[in-house]
This record gives structure tokens, sequence and C-alpha cells, in this order.
């Protein structure tokens, strides 16, 4: 009869005559007798190890977009800079003559062959560029990988366009660049003569923030308002020039039935409790007629 009870020098025995079996059978292998609790803290470094550098790249990537805005950011104000200051450079060529073009020939093929504009607005680009503590050593070769070669000083406006490549800092899945490229018009200071900024055909259009045609003339019914007071009890039989009724306006006739004096306008087709309701204002806009393109034109002027 077994009473449960064992001996522990036997048990002892028993665990050392194993470990020393063990350590005979594999006498390569090291500690092959630690205890299974400790084996989890072994796959954790390997996760870690594996899982560390995609979130470093991660962290870098995030950092680095932020290092792209802020170049963006100095690039386009030194472009500006730059812009404006050259543009200035061409006021002491306007000649004194008032009927002789503003800013001369010869002057103009000189900036243009010497590259007289592109060397100052270079210089005072990169000024500015310094100012702004632009972290160029994210731009392949620094300042001198900004180009300005592309920018245009002909005509009445200063173009310039900024062409470079960001660098991404850690070359981990190689030589990877982006091209940036930033532009800045700023107008010559040579004065103004009426029609020069003019193309031949390109003249001026009319239109409303709200309306879906373009007008020819300012003077087009559908613009001139031309805003009549009438008696209220004579709404019922006014008509406008195109022959409808007038119904009342949802701005501002809410509570307004029954008064003396409401107002109507020729083409309208609402009636009005105050002159100062928005639906009595027109914003008038101008714009190039080589630029209208989401309207049709207006069948009463633009035929």
């Amino acid at each position: 009869m077994s009473l449960g009870f064992t001996n522990p020098k036997f048990s002892q025995s028993l665990s050392f005559r194993r470990k020393k079996a063990w350590e005979f059978s594999f006498p390569n292998v090291k500690h092959a007798g630690i205890s299974r609790c400790i084996r989890p803290k072994a796959v954790l470094t390997i996760e870690a190890a594996v899982v560390l550098p995609f979130f470093v790249c991660f962290i870098v990537f995030i950092l680095y977009f932020f290092r792209i805005l802020q170049v963006q950011a100095a690039v386009s104000q030194a472009l500006q800079y730059a812009g404006r200051r050259t543009a200035v450079e061409y006021c002491g060529s306007v000649e004194k003559n008032s009927e002789a073009d503003p800013f001369s020939k010869e002057q103009e093929s000189v900036w243009k062959s010497d590259g007289v504009g592109l060397v100052k607005a270079e210089v005072f680009f990169l000024r500015q560029l310094k100012k702004q503590k632009c972290p160029t050593q994210y731009i392949s070769y620094g300042t001198a990988g900004i180009s300005l070669l592309q920018s245009d000083f002909s005509g009445n406006y200063v173009e310039l366009k900024a062409v470079y490549r960001m660098k991404f800092p850690i070359a981990l899945f190689g030589d990877i660049q982006y091209r940036m490229v930033q532009e800045s018009k700023c107008r010559k200071w040579t004065g103004y003569q009426t029609g020069q900024d003019q193309e031949e055909n390109d003249t001026w259009l009319y239109y409303t923030a709200h309306g879906t045609v373009y007008h020819a003339t300012r003077s087009c019914t559908h613009l001139d308002l031309s805003i009549h007071g009438i008696p209220y009890s004579q709404l019922g039989s006014s008509r406008n020039k195109s022959g409808g009724k007038y119904h009342k306006c949802e701005k501002c006739t809410k509570g307004a039935l029954g008064q003396s004096m409401v107002y109507i306008t020729d083409y309208g087709d609402r009636w009005h409790s105050s002159l100062s309701c928005s639906g009595l204002k027109r914003s008038i806009y101008m714009i190039r007629k080589t630029k209208a393109t989401d309207k049709r034109m207006c069948k009463k002027c633009g035929s």
C-alpha cells in the first residue's frame, strides 16, 4: 500500500541524472534545462528587432514630410521677394516720353541676352532663402541644386520658376529624389499704357456671383436692376418686361404682407419689401473673354 511518499533524495538524484544524460547527448547546447517561462523574452526581442526599424522609418518619413513643407514655404517666399525686387529694377528703364514704349527695346534686349534679370533674380533669391533659414540639406546639391533658368523676363511680367529635387535623408530604399517646381509672377515697374495687357479680341465680359451667363456689356438690362416702387395693391396686375408675374421674395417678405409699398425690377420675377434686401443688389465682376469658360453668353447682349 502506497502512502504517496517520495524520498527527496531520490527525486533529486533522478533530476541530476536526467541533466547529466542531456549534457552527455548534446554537449554543445548550453542551458538546455532553463525553464520555459524565460523563453518568451527571446521571442519578444526578435519581434522588436524586426518591428523597430519599420517604426523608426515611419517616424523619419513623418518628420521628412514637415521638412518638405518648410522647404516649399521658404522657396515660395524667396521667389516672391526676388520677383518683386527684380520687377523694381525695371523702373529705372522707363522712358520719359509717354508716347514711347515704357520699357525700351534696347534695354529689354540687354536683360535678355546678357541675363541681367536672371542674375539679379538669383542674387535676391539666394539672399532671401538664407534669411528664411531654409533647410537646404534636404535639397540635392543644396542651393546649387535650385535652378532659375526656366524663368521668363519677357513681356510685362517677371515670371520666376524654381526647379529642384528633394532627397530622402536615409538611403534605405536607394537614392530616391522628388522633382519640385515652384513659380511666382510679378508685374514690372514700367508704368501702364491703355490696352497693353489686352490681346487682340480679348475683351472684358461681365458676370454676377450667382449668375449663369456672361454679359458683353455693363449696360445689359439683366445687370441693370431698374428698381421701381409700386403700391402693394398693384402687384396682381403688374408684369415685368418679359411678361412674367412677380412673386414674393423669400428673403425679405416674411411677415410683410399687406404693406403699402413694395419694390420690383424691370426684368426680375420677385417683389421686395425692403430696398436693403440682398436680392436687389448686384455685385458685378469682370473677366477676360479668353478666360471665360464656365458660363454661357447672355442671349440679349452676347449675340
